[in-house]
């Protein structure tokens, strides 16, 4: 353990320093106080630095999370997300023990990534007027009545303040971008420790600038690790369905997000992980935080990373950065109120900025339109309505898509003339075909034989008309459903109907056979003859019977 300790402190201490400004931010973002971010970074990170499996993943206060919780928070009060982060433990321990979370993981991309685009942009404005210096504003339900009711006041701008935020963005992303490479500290602490100091002279002598801090916003600011938060709270709103639906979200989001880290940060180091013991050790790390008073927490991609490169080998490092961040907001926490509120603005719109990725959206667009557009429209449900709302229609909206594209009945057909596969095509080429020249015809069938698919099959058997042979391979397919059952019988007769003299089945697997043994098709084809275990196979016997010069397949 000495030695773990050894070469995993320095990372430990450098993640410590950005979870710090991050955490303060993140909550902020959340429409919880500062302190709770603390509480969590501690406690969150520490529990799952113990119990997960990942050697790298940094638990804490995140942006994703952050998007969903900012409106529970303006209706219900900071007060109940404690109870959120509890309840989302408990839910995240019931997904560990039944193993959920290989279901969760299968939420598409495209819809994971348009929930990031529009919890990015509600993060990046959502302290527009913190970024304006606008103050005393009353706070609206919604994202876009904020954004309107602040612009609506624009004219209350506060120029010195707007500078200073775009001046302490600029250096944070310039700082991240050429100078961390040399110098282990990122951007963010930089500018917080600059802001700080900056403050305490402008403080020190009175200097006549008005500049919200972090003081100044949120006087009760202490140091501290735990806070009794249930005191504050009616304990009916355990029937209310609002915070079971933001619990359920919160459980998912931050299992998605904590395996997709856990998985990123394997590539990055060329290790493995258990999945199963990375949520045992998210579901501890909620409840822990929520029972001290923290918000709910998940792995932090940014943090991860900056651990990996930090030199972290082992969760040791993760131990290590919540036990400096306990230290060094129990010590100078006090130091902090001087942050300025532009500052953690600066700080926020960066996350977002690294929250976007830029390089999934220009794929999307280069080789699947559709998915791209099910991401900008998920995007915008988030930002309009509800990042939840945004969430479940956009999963429902791929799934649509996805059974549609399953529907479509994609499949490979090979046309023979004369002994020779002239060509081999897929259905939509197959479909174009003016007139299709043949005397055999392998159909392949792959995937499930359901009532989803197989009426699209028996849409194109129509084209297939007047061979000798027609082979039913089935060698790809690995199901089949009663209605499956139902269609294949059907295509076969159909095909026989189109005045094709022999329909041969072969690739029958053991599965599909059980189910399809008692049906008078399969029956008359075994008592025909007519079922091969492979093409090859069948070629070579019909080409033994025709005494046709038919190549192998």
């Amino acid at each position: 353990m000495k030695e773990k300790i050894m070469q995993n402190w320095k990372s430990g201490l450098t993640v410590s320093i950005v979870s710090i400004p991050l955490s303060l931010a993140l909550a902020i973002s959340s429409g919880a106080t500062p302190t709770q971010g603390i509480i969590t970074a501690f406690w969150a990170g520490l529990m799952g630095g113990i119990f997960a499996s990942s050697n790298f993943n940094i638990i804490g206060p995140t942006g994703a999370l952050a998007g969903i919780l900012i409106g529970f928070t303006f209706k219900y009060g900071y007060q109940y997300l404690p109870l959120v982060s509890i309840l989302s433990g408990i839910l995240i321990f019931v997904a560990y023990l039944f193993n959920f979370d290989k279901y969760i993981i299968f939420i598409p991309q495209s819809v994971v990534h348009g929930f990031t685009l529009g919890v990015a942009f509600i993060i990046g404005f959502g302290q527009l007027d913190t970024i304006l210096g606008i103050v005393g504003l009353e706070k609206k339900e919604t994202f876009i009545l904020n954004i309107v009711n602040i612009l609506q006041h624009i004219d209350q701008m506060n120029w010195l303040v707007f500078v200073s935020f775009l001046l302490s963005t600029s250096v944070i992303m310039i700082w991240n971008k050429y100078v961390i490479q040399k110098i282990r500290i990122p951007g963010a602490t930089v500018v917080a420790f600059i802001g700080i100091v900056s403050m305490m002279i402008i403080k020190e002598f009175n200097l006549p600038l008005n500049i919200t801090t972090l003081g100044d916003k949120y006087p009760t600011l202490r140091a501290t690790l735990f806070e009794n938060s249930f005191q504050q709270f009616d304990f009916k709103i355990l029937f209310n369905r609002d915070i079971v639906i933001i619990s359920v979200a919160v459980s998912v989001i931050a299992i998605l997000e904590t395996l997709i880290s856990g998985h990123i940060a394997s590539m990055m180091t060329k290790t493995e992980f258990d999945r199963k013991k990375e949520v045992f050790g998210l579901s501890i790390a909620n409840l822990a935080s929520g029972i001290f008073g923290g918000i709910p927490a998940t792995a932090a991609l940014a943090r991860t990373a900056l651990n990996i490169k930090s030199g972290a080998n082992h969760r040791t490092s993760a131990v290590i950065n919540a036990i400096f961040v306990g230290l060094i907001s129990i010590f100078f926490l006090e130091y902090f109120k001087y942050l300025p509120m532009f500052v953690i603005a600066a700080i926020l719109f960066v996350v977002a900025i690294g929250m976007v990725e830029t390089k999934h959206f220009i794929k999307l667009v280069e080789n699947e339109r559709t998915a791209f557009a099910i991401s900008l429209f998920v995007a915008v449900l988030v930002i309009v309505e509800d990042p939840i709302v945004g969430l479940i229609i956009g999963s429902i909206i791929a799934l649509i898509n996805f059974i549609y594209r399953i529907s479509y009945g994609q499949t490979e057909i090979e046309i023979w003339k004369d002994g020779v596969v002239k060509m081999a095509v897929l259905r939509d080429e197959f479909l174009k075909l003016d007139e299709i020249d043949s005397d055999a015809i392998v159909y392949k069938i792959s995937g499930a034989l359901s009532y989803i698919n197989m009426p699209a099959h028996l849409e194109t058997i129509k084209k297939i008309k007047n061979n000798k042979y027609v082979i039913i391979s089935l060698r790809a397919a690995f199901y089949i459903d009663v209605d499956g059952i139902e269609y294949l019988g059907q295509i076969i007769e159909n095909l026989k109907r189109n005045n094709n003299e022999h329909i041969i089945l072969v690739g029958i697997n053991k599965a599909i056979e059980k189910k399809i043994k008692n049906e008078e098709f399969y029956k008359r084809k075994l008592l025909d003859n007519k079922i091969y275990e492979r093409t090859s196979i069948a070629i070579k016997e019909l080409l033994a019977k025709d005494n046709k010069n038919l190549t192998k397949k």
